[in-house]
């Protein structure tokens, strides 16, 4: 902020604070309603685990425990002989 702003600044906000409350919650409320339109709204969270599931369906049934466990042993028996 440069002088010249810092000291407008100093001069509206010792102005503000001579104002009784009511008034100085009016000038926050006015503010805020000019500000607002300004502001871009939150962006709105997507549902991670939703995704996450849907990254994973697949048209094919699970393999079973014994699928499983003959590809492990089937990568066992590859890596290590």
């Amino acid at each position: 902020m440069s002088q010249t702003q810092s000291s407008n600044y100093d001069l509206v906000l010792s102005t503000v604070r001579q104002w009784p409350t009511a008034q100085q919650m009016e000038l926050v409320q006015d503010v805020l309603r000019e500000l607002s339109p300004r502001i871009a709204p939150p962006k709105k969270r997507q549902k991670t685990l939703v995704r996450a599931l849907g990254l994973l369906t697949t048209e094919q049934p699970a393999p079973t425990d014994a699928e499983v466990k003959q590809w492990l042993d089937e990568h066992r028996m590859e890596k290590y002989g």
